[in-house]
């Protein structure tokens, strides 16, 4: 890069690291307070530490009974987070997940069709603000979880990557962290990006390779162990798993995981989802593609806690560009419904408190029809949109151009 570039894109730099840094205090002042602040972040803490000193990863327990359940190599990522202390770390984490929400903000009001800098720049910081007040948002910043790095990072390879010899890297590094990202190699591979989806799927190789030449016991024991368990990650009754498993284990009041019903309807919806999202790929709209595919993965997942739902942040600016470009009351009381669902807590507000809660029967989880679709409310909605969004591209015959 030469000395003119670097004085261009310093500014710019500068200004991300200022607008990430605000989003950071304001996560931090509006969120601090709340009695689960950074559990998941002391989870990374911990397992980043156990592989730092030696120990069971997956065996080892943090003071709210929480244990490391991601692969070896997302420990290794959160070494540097032990040479601090956990409130030092953790805000410097909080920091980097701010960093990301600004960069798919602006890189999401591009993709939808804003390429003015200034006016991008001037719009990115108040909508960055206003996602703290998404649920989703909310508690990925307030428990210190890392799904907004991974969408970052996912955001960046699909959207920016085409024709770039490194495309699919970042995907395979994400899919190291959590296995979801997976799914964005096989839309890759069957949108036509062959070499970026073989790409992602070496560096993701990459990582395993990195945690067993590291971490060799505690791969083995997530790689060929019990710990890659679809039970693993938590009680997949509770209302704040909000994927389809979650869904159907709350309508039959049990644990629905290996039932033919949600097997079937989570292959039906992945295949569909998936088949929609190149579809629209191949017709001209990527950006649409690359939400539906999302929203799929979230869905079909076993869980899908709430954190894990940032993607409304890039679902809500698509939205709210299409009712913009096409003055279209529709989109807009589209984009408002999602807002409002995403942004109110209706989980909590609506739903009885015993319900989030293991007892040694499932009555509570018997609930009426108006829980049943409260408690179901982020599926639903997805489920929706996909079909929004996909039905109308999906109509016509012609590309788009």
């Amino acid at each position: 890069m030469s000395t003119v570039d670097l004085r261009r894109a310093l500014p710019w730099l500068l200004g991300a690291v200022g607008a990430a840094l605000l989003v950071a205090l304001g996560a931090l002042f509006f969120l601090g307070g709340v009695p689960w602040w950074l559990v998941d972040f002391t989870v990374y803490r911990l397992g980043a530490d156990t592989v730092r000193h030696g120990g069971d990863l997956y065996g080892a327990i943090t003071s709210d009974m929480l244990t490391f359940s991601y692969p070896p190599f997302a420990a290794l990522l959160f070494v540097p987070a032990t040479f601090a202390s956990v409130h030092v770390a953790g805000f410097v984490w909080i920091a980097v997940e701010s960093l990301c929400l600004v960069a798919t903000v602006w890189l999401m009001l591009e993709a939808v069709g804003l390429r003015d800098t200034t006016r991008r720049a001037l719009l990115t910081v108040p909508l960055a603000l206003l996602a703290l007040l998404l649920a989703p948002v909310d508690f990925e910043f307030s428990f210190g979880q890392v799904n907004m790095a991974l969408m970052a990072l996912v955001l960046l390879d699909l959207l920016k990557g085409d024709g770039k010899r490194w495309q699919g890297a970042l995907t395979g590094i994400a899919a190291g962290v959590k296995l979801v990202p997976l799914i964005y190699l096989v839309h890759l591979a069957f949108t036509g990006r062959i070499r970026a989806a073989l790409t992602g799927f070496v560096t993701f190789l990459g990582t395993v390779a990195i945690g067993f030449a590291l971490v060799p016991s505690g791969s083995t024991a997530y790689w060929f162990g019990s710990v890659l368990s679809l039970n693993r990650p938590g009680i997949p009754q509770s209302p704040l798993n909000q994927a389809l498993r979650g869904m159907f284990a709350r309508l039959f009041g049990t644990d629905a995981a290996v039932s033919p019903v949600w097997l079937a309807v989570a292959v039906g919806v992945g295949v569909l989802g998936l088949a929609a999202a190149i579809t629209l790929h191949r017709k001209g709209f990527p950006v649409r593609g690359v939400i539906v595919v999302s929203l799929t993965a979230l869905l079909v997942s076993p869980v899908s806690w709430i954190p894990h739902w940032v993607w409304a942040v890039p679902l809500l600016i698509l939205l709210g560009a299409l009712a913009w470009r096409n003055r279209s009351a529709w989109w807009l009381a589209l984009a408002v419904v999602t807002g409002l669902v995403f942004g109110l807590r209706l989980v909590f507000w609506l739903l009885p408190v015993d319900a989030f809660y293991v007892v040694s029967s499932p009555a509570n989880l018997q609930m009426s029809g108006w829980h049943q679709l409260v408690s179901a409310s982020y599926a639903i909605v997805s489920l929706a949109v996909v079909a929004i969004l996909a039905a109308p591209v999906l109509r016509t015959r012609e590309p788009a151009g």
